[in-house]
C-alpha cells in the first residue's frame, strides 16, 4: 500500500501542469487532447512519467534535434503535422539500424512487406529501410494513406486514429472504429496500440515543455547528470486501467462530453527583463524577473509594471528554459522570439531584456 501511496502523491503533484482548467491546452496534430476526461488526464501523467525512464532523452536530443528540420520537411511536402517528426522516438529513439522482434526496421520501424509494398528493396545485402530518405518518404506515405484510407472507408477520421493504425494496421483500427466509435482515448485496443499516441504525446511535452516537467520530476530530464540512472523492468511500466472503474469512466465521458478548451483569442507581448550576472548557475536555481508593462492574463489577473518574481531555470543545450507560474499562458522569449535566454547570457549580462509571449483567451 505504501508504494501506491507514493505513485498517487506523484500523479497529483502532476494535475496542475495539465489540468485543462489551468489552461495548459495539450494537443496533436493541432487536435486538443481532451484532458478535461479525468482518466485521459491521469493515464497521460502516467506515459509522461515512464516515458522519462523509457526514452534516455539525454541521449536522444542531439541525434533528435539533428534529424527534426529534416523530418519536418518532409511532413510539410506531404502535408503532414510537424508533431509527428516526433514519431520515430518512440519508434527507434532515431536508430537507423534498429530493429524489433517482429522484424520493422529503421528510424520509421517500417515491416518488410510494407516496405516492399511501397517499392523499397528489403534482403540481405540492401535493406532500404536503413536509408533515411527512403524510410522517410515511404513512412509519410503510409501515414497519408492511413488518413484517407480511413476517412474514406469509417467516413471520419482523426489524427491519433490515424496514427494508431500506423503502429496497429488500418484494417485492425478500421475494425475497432465499426465497433467502439472513432475516439482514440476511449477506445479499448491491445496494450501497446492503446499507449502509442501517449507515448509520441508524452515526448512532444517533454520536448517542448520541459520547464514546466523539470520542477515536479525534482531534475532536468534533458541532463545526464540528473536524470535517472537505471532502465525500469518492464513490469514497472505496464499501464493497466482497472476494470472496477469503467462505470465512473463512462460517468465522467457523459459529463465532460460537451465541454470544450478555452479558444485562443489572440497573443500578446508584454516587455520585461531578467536580473543576470548569476555566477555557477544550475539547473533549479531561482532568477528574478521585472516586468517593463502590465501583463493582464486570462486566469491570473493583472501584474504592474516593475513587478518582480523569482522563477526556476532550467539548461537546456545552451539556453535556460523557465517556469513562470503561469502554465501555458505566458512564456518567456528572447528578443528574436526565441524561447528561453542563452546561458552565456545569464552568466555575463547584468540585464536581459525579454519578452512574455501571454496568450489571452476567449471568454
Amino acid at each position: 500500500m505504501k508504494k501506491k501511496i507514493i505513485v498517487y502523491c506523484f500523479l497529483f503533484s502532476l494535475l496542475p501542469i495539465i489540468n485543462a482548467q489551468a489552461q495548459h491546452i495539450i494537443t496533436f496534430c493541432g487536435e486538443a487532447v481532451p484532458m478535461n476526461q479525468q482518466f485521459i488526464q491521469d493515464k497521460l501523467i502516467n506515459v509522461i512519467k515512464k516515458q522519462v525512464n523509457v526514452v534516455n532523452l539525454p541521449s536522444l536530443r542531439q541525434r533528435a534535434n539533428s534529424y527534426f528540420p529534416l523530418v519536418e520537411k518532409y511532413l510539410k511536402a506531404y502535408g503532414l503535422h510537424p508533431d509527428l517528426k516526433y514519431l520515430p522516438i518512440v519508434e527507434s529513439g532515431f536508430l537507423t539500424k534498429a530493429e524489433s522482434g517482429v522484424g520493422a526496421r529503421g528510424i520509421w520501424q517500417i515491416m518488410p512487406a510494407t516496405a516492399r509494398g511501397y517499392g523499397m528493396q528489403v534482403g540481405d545485402n540492401i535493406d532500404e529501410r536503413e536509408n533515411f530518405d527512403k524510410a522517410t518518404r515511404v513512412a509519410c506515405q503510409l501515414i497519408r494513406d492511413n488518413y484517407t484510407g480511413l476517412r474514406k472507408l469509417a467516413g471520419s477520421v482523426n489524427w491519433p486514429l490515424a496514427i494508431a493504425a500506423y503502429n496497429f494496421g488500418i484494417g485492425n483500427i478500421l475494425n475497432a472504429m465499426k465497433a467502439q466509435g472513432n475516439n482514440y482515448f476511449t477506445m479499448k485496443l491491445n496494450s501497446e496500440t492503446g499507449l502509442y499516441v501517449y507515448k509520441i504525446i508524452a515526448v512532444k511535452e517533454l520536448f517542448e515543455y520541459p520547464e514546466l516537467y523539470n520542477s515536479k520530476f525534482g531534475y532536468n530530464v534533458f541532463s545526464a547528470k540528473m536524470g535517472p540512472r537505471t532502465q525500469p523492468q518492464q513490469t514497472d511500466l505496464d499501464v493497466v486501467n482497472d476494470p472496477n472503474i469503467l462505470s465512473a469512466i463512462e460517468k465522467e465521458l457523459e459529463k465532460n462530453k460537451d465541454k470544450k478548451a478555452p479558444e485562443i483569442k489572440e497573443e500578446q507581448y508584454v516587455l520585461a527583463h531578467v536580473n543576470g550576472k548569476i555566477k555557477n548557475f544550475q539547473d533549479g536555481d531561482m532568477i528574478t524577473i521585472v516586468l517593463d508593462e502590465d501583463l493582464q492574463t486570462s486566469n491570473y489577473g493583472l501584474s504592474f509594471k516593475g513587478y518582480s518574481f523569482g522563477v526556476q531555470g532550467w539548461i537546456i543545450d545552451d539556453r535556460v528554459f523557465f517556469k513562470l507560474g503561469y502554465d501555458h499562458d505566458v512564456t518567456l522569449l528572447d528578443l528574436d522570439k526565441q524561447k528561453g535566454v542563452l546561458l552565456t547570457d545569464l552568466l555575463a549580462k547584468k540585464r536581459i531584456d525579454v519578452l512574455l509571449k501571454n496568450v489571452v483567451y476567449k471568454k
